[in-house]
């Protein structure tokens, strides 16, 4: 069908047509006449269509009103009064993505799927949503959602909760975090992108129920609206169902909002703020922030892109080593956010020598002064240049479809009445910053360096705030408690009561039928099973996996972890830290990432283990690339490079390394608590899981802490032991690879497989023995800066006599979306839970960002109560399938398709095992489902827990724990 400039259809104008050759794709714009709402369509041959509608949201102040709203318009609607029908659609749908998101000046709501049927059932739910949401009648939804008093019974303190005040407590309690707060605050003051968008817990509770329907009155309104749709669609029939179901509803209106520049200006002004940290240490953050220029600028936007890479993200690049060399800092980064209409570029110096602040502004500029005299280094600037062509080629957005990531660039400049299809010619822009001529300098000086809208902040540690900040908390409660006449506390109970009221009550089978579902024969019953080829290379195996890849490969070298000695087991995480980045005998410390931007599109270094049950498992420490075919010389030579000819007595570069390893350590500690202590439970009960501990989790950045002092006091011991780990890792005998491309280009990943093989030592002659721990139980607390905990709880289901089989993913999907979700997050606040049912016979549950302990743990173990009175109806158990089948189906990347091949042929698992685990979950039945009962009550007999969280809270629940110790000691 021909869409024609200037014709109408369904109500919407086509105002502008556009081919859009860097996607493969034809854009179209509409203007919905009636309403004014804004409609951009990519048509592009790709089954998984896209659909998202986005408002744009300024906050006015910190209360979050935009986060809880994003949260409480999925919480019901004119059409599907359900409490969550969020919730339903992922039990039961088969879509690709569903979500919302908070900007800090929009709000977003993504879905997608590859049945056309689905498609229009979600893009359905959420217009309803989000025009007609149930907030306005129902007050306990801003109270579950957003925030609400409570009154403890027993000691009548007051006290306040909800799910998105518990999430951004936890959002905000690790330093970078806050920084990032900071530093906006400091350069945008009291506007739009100064304001916290998704809330400050301190300031969360300002806000009132009527501020919050008035937000979505004003905002909420088609004609401040951004709809886009991507994808092989029938574009008639969607621009029916929004114009005729919703859109011409809405009259159009001239009250929208506009993001306008900071008028303010910041010469060189110095702030200074503090952070609650728990740490002996009085290094903090050093940042140089700049507002430099506006998103809708496209080659400004990536020009910077590629600018904070070269002067700050590898280890030539001059601004970090300038600022290292000076021993201002232990690392740098660049923070460059293009989200936001004004741009902000930060300079960011980590463990930093607060007392240096003038040292650390001044080594910049002269810096920045050196480039405008010297210009840029070519050669780091080239390899910069090839390595974001190589990524814009690939497209990997990992399981986020790419048609939802293109909407996501065109709406910087949408949002701001520009034209959105120019932020999607990104090869265009990328030829311009190739010029030779480009005027790298004039961006350095105009819109860094003598930027007037700058702010240098000075962010301390401060080991009293937490306690302040609490202390402040109890008597702002105890003030507000005083406050109150016995009828407002008659209130809160009284609203209290009602929420618990609303809570409890079930969604009727009529309200709940009124969500669509797709029929089991809508689904196809053959699984994505992994293709690839298997051969021998000398005693270690290979994986082929052919790839329509666009002439990428993708390689994995696998060195086996069991030739080494338990004391060296840590050193092959110490070595994932350090190779590649360390000195060889061809490339410096600062070299070596030039000439990886030149050969690679990415090289990376992991420990991986793939565990067949608890005792028995595969661990390996990956080499992971990938690279186009044509410098597949070039590659072979630099991996060789680095494997084998390493400077390991590199000890300036090494102290440096670990330094930086460590701070980013603690950074993914704080910020991913929930997988850590996951990792930690499991290696608990299983040698695979201890392996990936001792070599990636709580106790390797322990041992990294303990190597940092080494380096300092004993470096010849790190060093010896690095060596040592390095010659028996990489020899003939521990070799394995995995490696997926266009059939036709086989034969030159092989030629490196014999290269590479061919240069390593044979290796001993002695018979790999497995690692073996002992598996104890415990329960185990560790303490953070942070007001939230995770709490885990895992077990070995086979060691009870329990099988795998795949019924217990339809269980997952039913405890994960009825059970936790309604006790964990909806009743006990928390921002997410969860479990997972491994074929190893691994099984554990967590909450994430969470206010309790002992009350998740208790449910947890009454879980096996709850599913002893299942009673699901067969459109129910329908909707259970279909989202778990739909946790199987999603679209893979070329990566993701090698990484299933290997972790089907090192997990061990059955040549049949997609296609009989595939029918036992289309099969399964609500009595399969009640026969897991005694599986989840002989669990809940056993105690491997894991808290990390507040020490407060933790030391309140002490009698629960076996033992209590610092997470970042």
């Amino acid at each position: 069908m021909e869409l024609k400039l200037n014709s109408i259809m369904h109500g919407f104008l086509l105002k502008d047509k556009e081919v859009i050759s860097d996607i493969h794709g034809e854009g179209y714009l509409f203007e919905h006449l009636k309403s004014g709402a804004r409609l951009i369509y990519i048509k592009a041959k790709d089954e998984n269509k896209v659909f998202s509608i986005s408002f744009k949201t300024p906050p006015e102040d910190d209360c979050g009103t935009p986060h809880i709203l994003e949260h409480s318009v999925l919480c019901g609607s004119r059409k599907y009064a359900s409490k969550d029908p969020f919730n339903e659609l992922a039990k039961g749908s088969l879509n690709t993505f569903l979500n919302a998101l908070t900007y800090a000046d929009k709000t977003m709501y993504p879905i997608a799927s590859c049945n056309e049927e689905d498609f229009h059932n979600l893009l359905d739910v959420y217009l309803d949503a989000v025009f007609y949401p149930n907030i306005y009648t129902k007050k306990e939804i801003f109270m579950q959602e957003g925030w609400r008093y409570i009154v403890n019974e027993e000691t009548g303190e007051l006290n306040v909760t909800g799910v998105v005040y518990n999430e951004m407590k936890g959002a905000l309690s690790d330093p970078e975090s806050l920084l990032q707060g900071a530093i906006s605050r400091n350069l945008f003051g009291k506007t739009t992108y100064g304001f916290e968008s998704g809330g400050d817990p301190a300031a969360i509770p300002n806000l009132t129920y009527e501020s919050f329907l008035a937000f979505h009155k004003k905002y909420y309104h088609p004609s401040n609206s951004y709809i886009y749709l991507y994808g092989d669609m029938d574009i008639e029939r969607c621009l029916k169902h929004i114009g005729d179901e919703y859109l011409n509803d809405f009259m159009r209106t001239i009250e929208l909002p506009e993001i306008l520049e900071t008028k303010a200006t910041y010469l060189q002004k110095l702030s200074k703020e503090t952070f609650p940290t728990d740490s002996d240490e009085d290094t903090g953050y050093l940042a140089y922030s700049v507002n430099v220029g506006l998103c809708t600028d496209e080659e400004l936007t990536m020009a910077l892109q590629v600018l904070s890479y070269v002067l700050l993200e590898t280890n030539a690049s001059v601004i970090k080593t300038a600022l290292m060399e000076a021993k201002i800092c232990d690392d740098v980064e660049g923070w460059f956010d293009s989200s936001t209409y004004e741009m902000l570029f930060s300079i960011v110096a980590k463990n930093a020598d607060l007392s240096k602040v003038s040292e650390f502004e001044k080594t910049i500029n002269q810096t920045l002064e050196r480039i405008l005299k010297d210009g840029l280094d070519k050669e780091l600037l080239t390899s910069s240049l090839r390595r974001l062509s190589f990524l814009l080629k690939e497209e990997d957005y990992g399981s986020t479809p790419k048609g939802l990531i293109y909407g996501m660039k065109l709406m910087k400049s949408w949002l701001h009445g520009k034209n959105p299809f120019f932020c999607l010619r990104h090869f265009e822009t990328l030829e311009k910053l190739k010029d030779p001529n480009y005027e790298w300098n004039i961006l350095v000086e105009k819109n860094i360096l003598h930027n007037t809208k700058k702010n240098i902040l000075v962010f301390s540690p401060d080991k009293h705030k937490e306690k302040e900040i609490q202390d402040e908390f109890l008597k702002k409660m105890h003030d507000k408690k005083d406050s109150f006449t016995e009828n407002d506390i008659k209130q809160i109970k009284e609203d209290t009561k009602n929420l618990e009221i609303f809570q409890h009550t079930e969604d009727t089978p009529e309200i709940l039928e009124q969500i669509p579902i797709l029929q089991l024969s809508q689904i196809n019953p053959a699984p994505s099973i992994p293709v690839y080829t298997k051969s021998r290379v000398g005693e270690g195996k290979q994986i082929f996996v052919p790839l329509q890849s666009n002439g990428i490969i993708y390689l994995k070298l696998h060195f086996d972890v069991d030739c080494l000695h338990e004391e060296l087991l840590p050193y092959a995480g110490l070595l994932t830290d350090v190779l590649g980045k360390l000195d060889t005998i061809k490339y410096s410390y600062q070299e070596l990432p030039m000439v990886t931007n030149e050969v690679f599109g990415g090289l990376s270094f992991q420990n991986d283990v793939f565990s067949k049950n608890t005792e028995d498992y595969t661990g390996f420490l990956t080499v992971k690339s990938k690279f186009l075919k044509e410098d597949i010389a070039k590659v072979a030579e630099l991996t060789k490079e680095i494997l084998l000819n390493t400077k390991f007595d590199s000890l300036n570069s090494l102290q440096k390394i670990v330094r930086a390893a460590k701070i980013k350590g603690e950074n993914y500690l704080l910020n991913y608590s929930h997988l850590e202590a996951i990792h930690f439970s499991v290696g608990q009960l299983s040698n695979g899981g201890k392996i990936n501990e001792i070599t990636s989790g709580i106790d390797y950045f322990h041992f990294l802490v303990k190597i940092d002092k080494m380096l300092s006091e004993t470096p010849e011991v790190v060093i010896n032991n690095l060596k040592k780990a390095a010659n028996c890792l990489f020899t003939q005998k521990s070799f394995h690879i995995s490696f997926g491309c266009e059939e036709e280009d086989i034969n030159k990943a092989i030629s490196m497989r014999d290269f590479i093989y061919e240069n390593l030592d044979p290796g001993s002659n002695s018979k790999f023995e497995k690692f073996s721990f002992d598996k104890n139980s415990s329960s185990l607390a560790f303490t953070a800066n942070s007001t939230v905990q995770y709490n885990i709880f895992a077990a070995d289901f086979k060691k009870l006599g329990y099988s795998y089989n795949g019924k217990l993913q339809v269980l997952r999907t039913i405890l994960n979306l009825e059970y936790l979700w309604n006790e964990v997050r909806v009743k006990g606040g928390a921002y997410g839970s969860g479990c997972s049912f491994q074929q190893n016979g691994i099984c554990y549950f967590y909450s994430y960002r969470d206010p309790n302990v002992t009350e998740t743990y208790k449910i947890y173990k009454n879980l096996w109560k709850k599913l002893e009175t299942f009673n699901a109806t067969d459109r129910e158990m329908t909707k259970y399938i279909l989202g778990t089948i739909n946790r199987l189906d999603q679209p893979k990347t070329n990566a993701e398709k090698l990484n299933d091949a290997i972790n089907k042929e090192y997990r061990d698992f059955p040549e049949d095992f997609e296609i009989m685990e595939r029918n036992q979950i289309i099969h399964t039945t609500k009595n399969d489902v009640l026969e897991f009962t005694d599986l989840l009550k002989d669990i809940s007999l056993l105690r491997n827990y894991c808290t990390i969280g507040g020490e407060g809270k933790i030391l309140a629940n002490k009698e629960f724990f076996d033992t209590i110790q610092k997470l970042i000691p």
